[in-house]
């Protein structure tokens, strides 16, 4: 049998150019194969904890079979590996893109933010297709090349989701927003990783003041907290751009003012908000409360106790500023909106007020001796 083994025995030698970064599984470095005068990234399999070595050795190598057969514009491609099972490592050779994260990229090219978006969520539909979660969804692995193009990167080798306290709190340590319920639920799925793209969009959107995002109603959908509200996949986001579906979800220009007005009049109530309190999202509940308080003020020309308007939509502390007085007729006008909007629009109104309330400045309250 050892007559039909080829072997090829001359080494190959890189250059070093520059160390790129560290992360839990590995070290990566840029490599330049002077012969053919191409860069590559090249990623080295070494866990920062080593009790982990063997254990997801395994799973390198299995990734490797997976992504060593993915070919897709928007994600990075994988030339070539080298394995040393003895050692228990492995170094695997990727293209090198030369560009921005996504969230640098898009504060200096606002204008891009519908076909960088369009762009992401084709890459991500084709993971989802052929059954690869990332799991490590942030702004520095989603790249946008020189000439425009998203690259998803880093998909984590051999990284598991396990559902204890670490791993929560390590989620709330390292991201600003509200944690889906989904890991209460012990779920993360594309569902799950469907949020959290979405939540780094609307973060974008949100710092760079974009106005001309073409599919806000999508995004509101993706960034549900509640996992069963959200868009069933990335295919069929896909199939809703494609399509043009986003329409089914049209406001007319006087329910936009409508909502408008509101939102900016509740979101000038807050000057800062405890970094605990929640955002009610039971819809009943809201068009409740929000009635009573209506009534209650029906024969003046402002509500008459500012907080009980914020009560409706947020649990827990927050400073106000004392001088904010709410038009009666705006809370009118907001409630007759919202109790006639369907479902979908109800939870789309609900999103962007969270994502106005999402930019207010969040405070903590300072552990007592006793």
């Amino acid at each position: 049998m050892e007559q039909n083994v080829v072997r090829f025995l001359r080494r190959k030698d890189y250059k070093r150019i520059m160390d790129i970064g560290q992360g839990g599984t590995g070290k990566t470095v840029l490599l330049k194969d002077e012969l053919i005068d191409e860069c590559f990234v090249c990623k080295k399999y070494s866990p920062y904890d080593e009790q982990y070595k063997d254990m997801f050795y395994k799973n390198f190598v299995e990734e490797i079979k997976i992504l060593y057969k993915i070919y897709h514009k928007n994600i990075v491609r994988v030339f070539s590996y080298h394995l040393y099972p003895e050692q228990k490592t492995g170094y695997i050779l990727m293209e090198f893109i030369e560009g921005k994260d996504i969230k640098t990229f898009l504060k200096y090219c606002p204008n891009k933010i519908n076909e960088i978006f369009e762009q992401t969520m084709d890459g991500f539909c084709y993971l989802e297709q052929i059954g690869i979660l990332h799991r490590d969804i942030r702004p520095q692995n989603i790249l946008v090349s020189n000439e425009g193009f998203v690259k998803i990167i880093d998909f984590g080798f051999g990284k598991k989701i396990n559902f204890d306290d670490d791993f929560e709190k390590s989620i709330s340590l390292n991201w600003p927003y509200t944690i889906p319920n989904d890991f209460k639920n012990g779920i993360y799925d594309f569902r799950t990783e469907e949020y959290f793209i979405g939540k780094l969009f609307e973060e974008v959107i949100i710092e760079n003041h974009i106005e001309s995002f073409l599919y806000a109603d999508i995004l509101s959908k993706m960034t549900s907290i509640d996992y069963r509200n959200r868009i069933d996949s990335f295919v069929t986001i896909n199939k809703m751009i494609l399509s043009g579906e986003i329409e089914s979800f049209a406001f007319s220009e006087e329910d936009k003012t409508v909502y408008r007005t509101f939102a900016y009049q509740i979101t000038s109530i807050f000057s800062e908000i405890e970094s605990g309190s929640t955002y009610i999202t039971d819809t009943d509940l809201i068009i409740l409360e929000l009635n009573r308080v209506y009534k209650d003020s029906v024969l003046e020309d402002y509500i008459q106790d500012s907080s009980s308007i914020t009560s409706c939509f947020l649990k827990g502390p927050y400073r106000f500023h004392p001088s904010s007085n709410v038009p009666v007729l705006d809370v009118k006008d907001f409630l007759k909106l919202f109790k006639t909007a369907t479902l979908d629009k109800q939870q789309i109104i609900l999103n962007n007020l969270w994502r106005r309330l999402d930019t207010i400045k969040r405070y903590q309250i300072a552990d007592l001796p006793f």
